[in-house]
């Protein structure tokens, strides 16, 4: 009995582990094709997994589906930002769900090292906007779609997380995320049983890091109202580094950009060690070895609305009394620490944000340091009344503070500064109250730590603000002399401000050298990047701020120049570099000139001068970046430069995306290169002008060498109205060209032209084209429109399969080889059709007009009109043409036939498989009337492409004389108000109407005259 149990025992097992092994084969490809199919529904994204695994060992006794290395890119503006990307999704399945063919029902969600990048954008447009928009009413419907979410877990392993909110200036960073969530996620309102760790978080506001590097653990039951998007919490812990806070509330989901938030929370200790903890240098050295002594508080209240448009309400208030910290080991303790911050809004208004340090001390050893802020109005006033008094030794913080193995710091600095009044009178000359004075004092400054290994040293400067009668506008900053050295490298500086309050007056200069290797010690590259080199520099400037405003930027004394020397970068994209082994630019009012510059990137030797005219423009402004270059190289390897391999005959060319033409530049390009390889072609000796501005480069007057002759370019290549699909608008002229080899380097004549792949001899052209390229940068056949002509200078036709089975029908033996001279075509083509105007050609004896119309797919309507000699016909072809004349006569056509026959062919089919009619009748006639309706449909059908494109014109005029019209009158209103209020609003772009209608017309202008014509993975870490 026992063995027979066993046995049933043991059969059962090896029945499921055949089970749990045959699952994945069973259902991988279903699950594929489910999880294609839904996100395809769903998501307007650019959405991509390596593979799907399938296990029913790794959440047994369900069926885990993961989705590996998944990434989810944006769209639109967010077409280059990675929305997440993860190494695997675990999807928990019902096994039972499979076998039907209803929806497959999801029990448990894991991600595994998620990297989530969130972005609000500077217009308040958010990245994970990618719901398609006929699928948002179906998500409050759990059956809808072959999923049936029935989730009651989920959890996030080793995540990362990186917020951006561009439009309020706020950024969020979370690494090493650990959360899990329990409850009955299908309901409409549940409680959501959370626990959250973080091994480092990162919080900035407005520039001012509020968290750097603190270790984070949220416990929090939510109870959750899908209906309302409300999220309840009562006593949620939160631990950052040591400090606790206990939080009540609730935070609301109203929209992408909108959230409601009552939140209360405080510490429930008072122990100043807790607060402590928030100070990042202190928490990472031997934080549970310190003794600390005095009492802090942390509490406040967050109760409103946030948008991109307001602030909710707050008060956040941080004290400490009499605190003192002392590690042992060391013979000095910091005291004395006292502290009353408060920053508040009464109403959520951004103007009406206060941050309040009426006192702040403390005593480093028998030195006291004293500080005291209040800062109010940001956004119009920005009132300020500040103090600063101390001296600090920083060769002593060592006695104080137990600074990480390899760092050293050195130095004194004494501050006794002050001010008090309005900064917008010294930053936006505004009028109102504004006073300062102090002195800064930095003498022998040394830092230097494991990460920064070539110290800064020999630091000294005075900084001297002064204000002798309390007149804002005679306010003076003066640095007369200052210095500072990066390793072996010295740099000198100065600077002197004045008359801040009316038109700041400027005089700055530098001089002295850096080694570029050390910028990794400033700036953390993407791994693989790299930079060496040497800068030397001497540059001088003097002006007023009015010369920027009014943008007389020639009006600035400018004067210097900058050396550069042996320079490599490298970047994971491009490991061999670029080289610059010498570059001079010199300085002058208004421009910048590059003197002489030589060096190498991607196997290409070249040198350069030139100038540019809008530099401060462009560096202050924003404005295009204005100026000319003239460039020699020896020889470029376009499809190194592109990273594109090249593609045997046959194959598809792929890439990551269309070439973007800058949006700022206004440039002008004179180029000479005595070689350029693209695809499998070399094109040498080539010379041209490029005229880069508005998001095109228009190509000038450029001549190249190649495939046997010499061809000649121009036209333009936008990307202004369309990212994805660049707008072309060419000109060739081509001469004495190999027609075999021109063949096989542009896809346009194997569409245009495809007789030519039988043609060898030599060519002529002459052919304008506009229309469209795809994201593979190929031609988008379908909006191709153009004509031209084609001139066969002498060559030979043969194994052309129309050609060789007419000859075999007809018995003409002369046209299966056909050698040719100066037969010349002329072509329309729209929407994938070709026109060729009738030509005639002699074979012999044998006279032919040939005309018709053939496709991108290399289907045929032709017709051939032949004037045979009698006698050159076979005995089958006599046949055929006795035949066809027996028919006209049984019709009452009787057709007399001489010692020459008049036959008529229409050629249809393909290329490959072509079809033949004959007829007697008209075959004498000329083609021209027969293909007028032809020719006729082809000119209407390129007028409809130009009226198309002349009506988005018009409504882009229109829309932009709209904006106009409503800009303009919001400018009136504005400074209507600015009269009455004697105010501005600080936080206006500062771009008036006029600006805005010069920007809008040169769109328009460059509209009507315009001829039809690889992403990174943002979510990693610097």
């Amino acid at each position: 009995m026992l063995k027979k149990t066993l046995l049933i025992v043991g059969g059962i097992v090896l029945f499921v582990l055949v089970a749990a092994a045959a699952a994945p084969l069973l259902f991988k490809d279903k699950l594929v094709e489910i999880a294609k199919k839904e996100i395809n529904n769903q998501l307007d994204a650019k959405v991509a997994f390596r593979d799907v695994s399938v296990s029913l060992f790794r959440r047994f006794p369900r069926l885990s589906v993961g989705l590996e290395e998944l990434s989810v890119s944006g769209n639109d503006r967010f077409m280059k930002d990675t929305l997440i990307a993860a190494r695997q999704i675990d999807i928990v399945v019902n096994l039972f769900s499979l076998l039907g063919s209803g929806p497959v029902s999801i029990k448990k969600v894991v991600l595994e090292e998620p990297r989530i990048h969130a972005i609000i954008d500077k217009d308040g447009k958010t990245n994970w906007d990618i719901m398609k928009a006929d699928t948002a009413a179906q998500q409050d419907t759990h059956e809808t779609g072959a999923f049936h979410l029935k989730l009651n877990n989920y959890a996030i392993n080793n995540g990362r997380i990186k917020y951006e909110d561009r439009q309020g200036n706020m950024d969020l960073e979370i690494e090493g995320l650990e959360h899990e969530g329990s409850g009955d996620l299908t309901a409409d309102e549940f409680t959501l049983n959370t626990s959250t760790s973080t091994k480092a978080t990162n919080f900035t506001y407005e520039g001012i890091p509020w968290l750097s590097n603190v270790r984070s653990n949220i416990d929090a039951d939510l109870k959750i109202n899908t209906t309302t998007g409300k999220y309840a919490f009562e006593a949620a812990k939160l631990s950052l580094n040591d400090l606790e806070v206990n939080a009540d509330g609730y935070f609301q989901l109203v929209n992408d950009s909108t959230y409601g938030m009552d939140i209360r929370f405080n510490t429930p200790s008072n122990d100043f060690k807790s607060l402590l903890s928030l100070v990042p240098a202190i928490y990472k050295n031997d934080f549970d070895q310190i003794k600390t002594s005095g009492t802090a508080s942390f509490s406040g209240m967050v109760k409103g609305t946030y948008s991109p448009t307001r602030l909710p309400a707050y008060d956040v208030k941080a004290q400490v009394k009499d605190g003192a910290f002392h590690y042992p080991g060391l013979p000095m303790q910091v005291s004395k620490i006292n502290l009353d911050l408060q920053a508040s809004n009464a109403d959520g208004q951004p103007d009406n944000t206060v941050i309040n340090i009426p006192q702040a001390s403390l005593l480093m050893g028998k030195e006291p340091f004293q500080f005291h802020l209040l800062y109010k109005q940001p956004l119009t006033a920005q009132f300020i009344d500040m103090a600063a008094k101390g001296k600090l030794d920083l060769s002593t913080i060592d006695q104080f503070i137990k600074l990480a193995a390899g760092t050293v710091v050195k130095g004194l600095v004494d501050a006794d500064i002050k001010a008090k009044g309005n900064l917008n009178v010294v930053l936006q000359q505004k009028p109102g109250p504004f006073q300062a004075e102090g002195l800064i004092k930095i003498a022998n400054l040394y830092y230097a730590s494991a990460a920064f290994p070539q110290p800064i040293q020999n630091t000294n400067a005075i900084i001297q603000v002064s204000n002798p009668d309390g007149i804002p506008d005679n306010t003076v900053v003066n640095i007369p002399s200052g210095h500072v050295e990066f390793g072996a490298d010295k740099v000198d500086f100065d600077l002197l401000l004045k008359q801040p309050a009316s038109d700041p007056y400027f005089d700055a200069g530098v001089k002295g050298s850096f080694d570029l290797a050390r910028v990794k010690q400033f700036y953390s590259f993407e791994p693989g990047t790299s930079l060496a080199g040497k800068l030397n520099g001497d540059i001088r400037v003097k002006g007023r701020k009015s010369m920027v405003d009014k943008e007389q930027y020639q009006s600035i004394d400018l004067g210097g120049s900058v050396l550069l020397n042996q320079v490599d970068y490298k970047t994971p994209d491009y490991p061999e570099g670029l080289q610059l082994r010498n570059a001079t630019i010199t300085m002058q009012p208004g421009k910048f000139r590059l003197v002489n510059s030589n060096g190498s990137f991607m196997g290409t030797n070249f040198s350069a001068t030139g100038d540019l005219t809008n530099a401060i423009g462009y560096a202050l402004k924003d404005e295009p970046l204005s100026g000319s270059l003239n460039m020699q190289a020896d020889k470029v390897d376009l499809n190194k430069w592109m990273g594109t391999p090249v593609q045997e005959e046959g194959q598809p060319t792929e890439g990551s995306g269309p070439f973007l033409v800058p949006a700022n530049i206004n440039f002008t390009v004179n180029a000479a290169v005595d070689q350029v390889k693209y695809d499998n072609t070399n094109y040498n000796n080539v010379r041209g002008n490029l005229q880069i501005a508005n998001e095109t480069v228009d190509l000038r007057q450029v001549n190249m060498d190649a495939l046997g002759g010499n061809i000649g370019l121009k036209g333009s290549y936008s990307t202004r109205q369309e990212k994805s699909r660049p707008a072309i608008s060419l000109s060739y002229d081509l001469a004495n060209l190999d027609v075999q080899q021109t063949f096989k380097a542009f896809n346009t004549v194997k569409y245009l032209a495809p007789v030519a792949e039988f043609i060898s001899g030599k060519l002529n052209s002459s052919l304008t084209m506009n229309g469209h390229l795809g994201e593979t940068m190929m031609p988008d056949l379908a909006s191709l429109t153009g004509k031209g002509n084609l001139l066969l200078l002498e060559g030979v036709l043969s194994k052309f399969a129309p050609l060789e089975q007419l000859a075999n029908k007809l018995q003409l033996t002369d046209l299966k080889q056909i050698s040719v001279k100066d037969i010349k075509q002329y072509i329309e083509f729209v929407n994938g059709k070709v026109l060729v105007k009738p030509y005639k050609v002699k074979v012999k004896d044998i006279d032919m007009e040939i005309g018709g119309m053939h496709g991108f797919d290399q289907s045929l309507d032709y017709i051939v009109n032949l004037k045979v000699p009698r006698d050159k016909l076979g005995k089958e072809a006599n046949q055929l043409v006795n035949g066809l004349a027996a028919e006209f006569t049984k019709k009452g056509l009787p057709v007399s036939m001489g010692e020459t026959v008049s036959l008529k062919v229409k050629l249809g089919g393909t290329i490959k498989n072509p079809s033949f009619t004959y007829n007697l009748q008209d075959a004498s006639n000329s083609l021209a009337n027969e293909l007028e309706q032809k020719a006729k449909d082809i000119a209407a059908e390129q007028k409809a492409k130009v009226d198309s494109i002349a009506t988005a014109t018009k409504k882009a005029a229109k829309d932009s004389l709209n904006t106009l019209k409503q800009q303009a009158l919001a400018d009136a209103q504005k400074s209507l108000q600015e009269k009455l209020s004697g105010k501005k609003d600080s936080a206006s772009s500062g771009q008036s109407t006029q600006k805005r209608a010069e920007e809008m017309g040169k769109d328009l202008l460059n509209n009507l005259l315009r001829k039809k014509k690889k992403g990174t993975d943002s979510t990693r870490a610097n």
